[in-house]
């Protein structure tokens, strides 16, 4: 983990499962907001702070976005639902105040026996090493300056398959976990935004990801995540999430759904 990154998601330990992040609106904020890749960074660290059997490796995390959070305390409230024989099953609220700006879910299991697979391997696309793409709309929140996009999906401006994403690296590398990989999975600009009739801004409302076997690794490598638009309607819109290392495993599986606002309609004062 980057030393910035692991810095900044470091908690204080409250007791009975309570835990505290100072917000600030700096390297990882977002548009009006933390970066909610972050948000989803700071909960699994409590989380994982809370499964304090290290053999029980995450498998889902999820979360809701409830409402912005302010720059201030942050306080994640985790609570223990079950421990079973393989699983381990956790819920977060994140609390601003007297407030819920947010609610999470986590799944941490065991190993046991069964088939082991690969049916999504990472595409074939040009190596990290070779810089073109770099040019990412809506690649302008503070977050953006903490990563080095190389854009291999949706290269050609076609808008079906509506589709986006590429390499990241981060700015200042470090040995990676859980937490990059969920902010690699957030960090990308939606592929919807590129959409000649659906410019708009698209605020997350629901995140869950499924984790591969092993997510981790050293400093010199970069991740390559694949945004696809499925489909939108009733004023939502929807994407799949996909990312690998670049030694070709799969690290999650992710699904956001996102509501649509018009860009008439965005304050863009908010901004950092």
């Amino acid at each position: 983990m980057s030393w910035l990154l692991d810095e900044r998601t470091q908690l204080d330990d409250l007791g009975d499962g309570r835990y505290r992040r100072e917000i600030d609106d700096g390297e990882y904020w977002g548009t009006g907001s933390p970066f909610g890749g972050y948000l989803m960074a700071l909960a699994f660290s409590a989380m994982r702070a809370e499964v304090t059997d290290t053999d029980r490796l995450p498998r889902v995390y999820s979360h809701q976005f409830l409402r912005r959070v302010p720059v201030g305390p942050l306080d994640i409230v985790v609570s223990t639902e079950r421990i079973g024989a393989l699983v381990h099953s956790v819920t977060a609220r994140l609390v601003v105040g007297d407030d819920t700006v947010g609610v999470a879910g986590g799944i941490f299991t065991g190993d046991r026996e069964g088939p082991s697979y690969l049916d999504d391997p990472m595409p074939d696309v040009a190596p990290p090493t070779e810089p073109e793409g770099t040019d990412v709309p809506g690649w302008a929140c503070n977050v953006h300056g903490r990563f080095i996009p190389h854009r291999r999906f949706g290269q050609d401006g076609a808008v079906v398959p509506n589709e986006d994403g590429g390499w990241l690296r981060m700015v200042e590398p470090g040995p990676w976990d859980h937490r990059l990989a969920l902010m690699c999975s957030d960090v990308w600009p939606p592929p919807v935004i590129r959409h000649p009739d659906r410019m708009c801004a698209t605020p997350s409302l629901h995140h869950v990801v499924h984790f591969g076997p092993d997510v981790g690794g050293s400093a010199d490598q970069a991740l390559l995540v694949r945004h696809r638009a499925t489909h939108g309607h009733g004023g939502m819109t929807d994407e799949d999430i996909t990312l690998w290392a670049d030694d070709g495993r799969f690290l999650l599986k992710a699904r956001q759904l996102r509501t649509v606002i018009d860009l008439s309609r965005i304050d863009t004062s908010s901004f950092t």
